[in-house]
């Protein structure tokens, strides 16, 4: 007989862990992935120190006056802390988007027209960004290159991480790999994916389930990125000094394109000042109410994903509550580094 009971209980325990083993959830999807490092640019130290002073210098831009910190601020999520980014020519077009977890986009700006962090900088020959814009920061890379080593403890860190002068080459690696660091592994959400199941509040955890679901964020903000690296037209209105952004359609000319911006990644988008390529929404809220009524279904262009929703208003506190669980606070703090 106690035998019997014995084996019962054996019987008992297994089939609860198989049931417990069943219905735990798999989160291993929504595990942030190694950050692709380029071939000729490996990570090091020296390269990313060099590259986190270069990101808040405004000796990069003309007259000494713009740093890339200066649009993306590190406490608004990484993101502009105007409705659309300031520079040399006044207002621009659109917001400045966050650089948190960029490292992970297959192409840049909210038309996707740059290959790579690199090519972003606007450093490198023959590719315009933020750096050699005239409307933004306004410099001349050769002038920018010769301003660096003119200063000795700048000729110094380029030699530590490159064996070299700086070279406009060499000033466009050391960005970008301090932009490869900027990864949200310490938000609760990825802590909670890890394994910490008390990370997350009751109601991010419905927000999470939403998210999947009902909200249908998943077409877009797909896993373990919450970005599909694509573009779609997605409704928003343009506002700002621009009448029209045909958005991805000035890069590719095709007509499906139309007012098509990059799916952003929505890493400490709960600190973001602004939200959409223009800036058009300024809350949370109102983003989540944007999606919830459908969009804008007069926008002959609006990508066939973008439906009416009917979360109710309790679903979408929920959802709000998720989204701040994405916030790695680490990055809203990054500091302004010594300068040479």
């Amino acid at each position: 007989m106690k035998h019997i009971v014995f084996l019962c209980s054996l019987m008992l325990a297994a089939n609860t862990s198989l049931l417990s083993t069943a219905n735990a959830e798999d989160l291993s999807d929504w595990k942030l992935p190694p950050v692709p490092i380029p071939a000729d640019n490996p990570q090091s130290k020296a390269k990313i120190k060099l590259g986190h002073m270069l990101a808040f210098d405004t000796r990069l831009s003309k007259n000494n006056s713009m740093s890339c910190a200066g649009c993306h601020l590190p406490f608004a999520g990484g993101g502009g802390h105007t409705a659309r980014a300031f520079g040399h020519g006044g207002e621009l077009g659109r917001w400045a988007p966050s650089w948190d977890n960029a490292a992970y986009s297959t192409s840049m700006f909210w038309d996707g027209r740059a290959a790579s962090l690199e090519e972003q900088t606007g450093a490198l020959p023959g590719h315009m960004g933020p750096i050699s814009a005239p409307g933004e920061m306004g410099g001349d890379p050769e002038v920018v290159v010769k301003k660096l080593n003119a200063i000795p403890a700048y000729k110094n860190a380029f030699h530590k991480a490159f064996g070299e002068d700086a070279t406009r080459q060499n000033i466009a690696k050391a960005i970008a790999s301090y932009e490869r660091t900027l990864i949200a592994r310490h938000s609760p959400f990825q802590r909670y994916v890890n394994g910490d199941k008390k990370a997350l509040s009751a109601a991010a955890k419905r927000g999470f389930k939403l998210f999947q679901d009902k909200a249908q964020c998943t077409e877009c903000h797909t896993a373990p990125l919450l970005t599909d690296n694509e573009f779609h037209n997605i409704g928003v209105p343009q506002v700002g000094p621009l009448k029209e952004d045909s958005g991805r359609y000035a890069v590719t000319h095709d007509a499906d394109d139309m007012g098509a911006f990059k799916t952003p990644s929505l890493y400490n988008s709960a600190s973001f000042a602004f939200f959409m390529h223009d800036g058009a929404l300024s809350t949370m809220k109102q983003v989540i109410d944007h999606y919830n009524k459908g969009g804008d279904p007069k926008n002959a262009h609006q990508s066939d994903l973008i439906v009416p929703l009917h979360l109710t208003r309790k679903e979408e506190s929920d959802l709000i509550a998720f989204m701040k669980s994405l916030t790695d606070p680490s990055l809203n703090h990054i500091h302004r580094p010594h300068l040479p």
